[in-house]
């Protein structure tokens, strides 16, 4: 076969004419990595995650002490107060106390001249579980029927981390599909309530995001399909 030049007679006189095994070779190794490629890609499985919305609520709500209820409060901000230990004075009786109802830290911004139905004191419980519910499409289903422990994310406003990462575990997947959804239930593992609760200490209820790892696929498949 005749050596045809690939280049034109300007260049051909400066470099000169390239070997064919030159030719043969670079065709083979562009072969060979496209091989390589697709092997590796057929090989490879990456988890492909989806998101759905949930709601977390604290099964402990704060303890809110109005003007209406006491007169005065006994104990001093930032103070952790045991369960049934006097919290304030009762309004209609200055020599009855009001207790807590649970264990925690008592919030309030010292002695003002609060108006009837006003708040003196929160009390916010030092430990509670958290609850969360939510609905997942039917493409997601079987993904959590078959999960234990799941993660989740709760976004922060106006802090440096953008959203917290928590854990928690399925307690309860509705089999029953309902416009093209599901229903499930679960709570957050100790770990994770108590990093939510040292956060959002006066959250009660609270909007986040569940992470559902759905069956990992090839990069091959991710690309094709």
């Amino acid at each position: 076969m005749e050596n045809h030049p690939i280049y034109s007679a300007e260049i051909t006189e400066i470099i000169g004419t390239p070997p064919r095994w030159i030719m043969r070779v670079g065709s083979g190794l562009l072969l060979l990595l496209l091989l390589v490629f697709i092997g590796l890609s057929n090989s490879i499985a990456i988890p492909e995650t989806s998101y759905s919305n949930i709601t977390i609520r604290a099964a402990t709500q704060p303890y809110y002490v109005t003007q209406a209820m006491a007169s005065r409060v006994v104990v001093a901000p930032g103070q952790v107060v045991e369960q049934g230990q006097p919290l304030a004075r009762s309004a209609a009786d200055t020599a009855i106390c009001l207790r807590a109802p649970f264990r925690g830290t008592i919030f309030y911004e010292g002695p003002t001249k609060a108006q009837p139905g006003d708040t003196l004191a929160v009390l916010v419980p030092l430990a509670t579980t958290y609850g969360f519910s939510g609905k997942v499409a039917v493409s997601q289903l079987s993904q959590l029927q078959h999960r234990g422990e799941v993660e989740l994310a709760v976004p922060l406003a106006d802090r440096s981390e953008s959203s917290l990462s928590l854990k928690g575990r399925l307690s309860y997947v509705n089999p029953v599909v309902h416009n093209g959804t599901a229903t499930y239930k679960g709570h957050l593992d100790s770990a994770s309530a108590a990093v939510l609760a040292h956060q959002l200490a006066f959250a009660t209820s609270l909007d986040g995001t569940l992470l559902v790892s759905r069956r990992h696929q090839t990069l091959l498949n991710r690309i094709f399909n």
